[in-house]
């Protein structure tokens, strides 16, 4: 078993799910690094580098964790401190339509929401993955440099995965 987990994966992959998941399965608890970026008490404002920089090293300071994130560059160390890292590697059809299946559901009410669901909202979080999309390689090379092991998910790897009974 892992006490270091470290999701990565483009905007609508899946990670939050994975990783609440992981953190039911393992009793481990997991971490958004949007809300660490993101001060959503105070209407979702940017914290400042070293309001990040101080949350993000004390939570991988932590004996166990679970961290979801689209693979920015600040958090590098998250990725080193892993004992495993999760890529979850969807096609691009895959994440519009999340995407957009998720700009709906918080539309109409059936899912929380970090920022109020408009149409530029929808076509800032198609930009995201779009963005992600053509940092893919990036993002792979900075996993295999850095970590001590990681494996890349399918959409059906990562059902399979969080269909597995102990």
């Amino acid at each position: 078993m892992y006490n270091k987990i470290y999701i990565i994966g483009p905007v609508g992959s899946g990670k939050t799910t994975l990783a609440r998941f992981l953190s039911n399965k393992y009793h481990i608890d997991y971490y958004e690094l949007d809300k660490v970026v993101f001060d959503d008490d105070n209407g979702n404002v940017k914290r400042t580098d070293e309001e990040i920089s101080k949350i993000f090293n004390d939570l991988i300071r932590k004996k166990k964790w679970i961290i979801e994130d689209v693979g920015r560059k600040s958090f590098i160390d998250g990725i080193k401190n892993a004992d495993i890292v999760y890529y979850l590697n969807l096609s691009s059809f895959e994440i519009y339509k999340r995407c957009i299946s998720r700009w709906f559901k918080q539309k109409t009410g059936k899912e929380k929401y970090n920022y109020k669901p408009t149409i530029k909202s929808l076509f800032q979080m198609l930009g995201w993955a779009r963005k992600n999309t053509k940092e893919k390689e990036k993002k792979m090379n900075r996993i295999i440099d850095n970590s001590k092991e990681y494996k890349v998910l399918s959409l059906k790897e990562i059902n399979m995965l969080e269909n597995i009974k102990d």
